[in-house]
């Protein structure tokens, strides 16, 4: 099987080759062009790999990618497909949640969304980054995953928000722009935790302790009763750097 796959201080465009061990079954073998394939995506975006470099990565002739995919736009929707719509992060995310939207548990629902997704971009860093590249690519396969997994997590924010305001909970705000506002928060807090402040050095703060906090701030903004769930309170069990973080030279 595969191993830890290089692409940075190697010749031929930074790519090492994947070592491996004897003949893999054909499943297994696209398997690994997968996996090797979203790793360079993701470095490197749809435009800036190519499939000599993804055979060399794997440690395969080109040959024997274009076995198993007929070109590199084919690779690259198997990766989202498999991604983006067999394991939907709208659908693990909302599973749980079930019980407490009957109760009418406001912040134990936002808390549990904003967990979900901040978990789940922990839990795949290179799935993130390759979004963020076919995004800024205008690759059309973006959309499958906008709207199978944000579109629908917009719709189910707004119909459970939309439901409270009738029950009296809520405010009368448009329930599509607080359900931006809140997803839109959690995902920079996810992505500069991730991608452009990974050493914490401005706020080191727990994804759970960092979910709570944001649902606090959201239900203090929209509750009908002002005075709501008590004093705000600070983001208890994580480091907050005073002065933007660590002193700079």
């Amino acid at each position: 099987m595969s191993r830890t796959l290089e692409t940075k201080g190697a010749g031929d465009g930074g790519v090492r080759p994947l070592l491996t061990s004897g003949r893999m079954a054909g499943e297994d073998r696209r398997r690994q062009i997968l996996e090797v394939a979203m790793t360079l995506f993701s470095q490197r975006g749809f435009r800036g790999t190519t499939t000599k470099e993804i055979a060399q990565a794997a440690g395969v002739s080109e040959a024997m990618v274009f076995r198993h995919f007929a070109n590199k736009g084919e690779l690259y929707a198997a990766i989202l497909d498999q991604k983006a719509c067999h394991t939907s992060m709208m659908e693990g995310i909302c599973e749980g949640l079930t019980e407490v939207m009957g109760r009418g548990d406001d912040a134990e629902v936002f808390a549990g969304i904003g967990l979900g997704i901040l978990q789940h971009h922990e839990g795949d860093l290179d799935f993130v980054r390759l979004l963020l590249y076919s995004a800024l690519e205008g690759h059309e396969f973006f959309q499958m995953f906008w709207e199978r997994n944000v579109c629908r997590m917009a719709d189910f924010m707004s119909g459970y928000i939309q439901q409270r305001q009738q029950d009296g909970a809520f405010r009368r705000i448009d329930p599509l722009i607080v359900a931006r506002m809140f997803i839109g928060t959690i995902i920079n807090h996810s992505l500069v935790n991730l991608l452009f402040d990974p050493k914490r050095t401005l706020l080191d703060v727990p994804n759970k302790r960092a979910a709570q906090v944001f649902s606090e701030i959201l239900l203090k903004g929209i509750s009908a009763d002002t005075k709501a769930n008590g004093s705000m309170t600070a983001a208890r069990g994580g480091k907050v750097k005073a002065g933007g973080g660590k002193k700079r030279k």
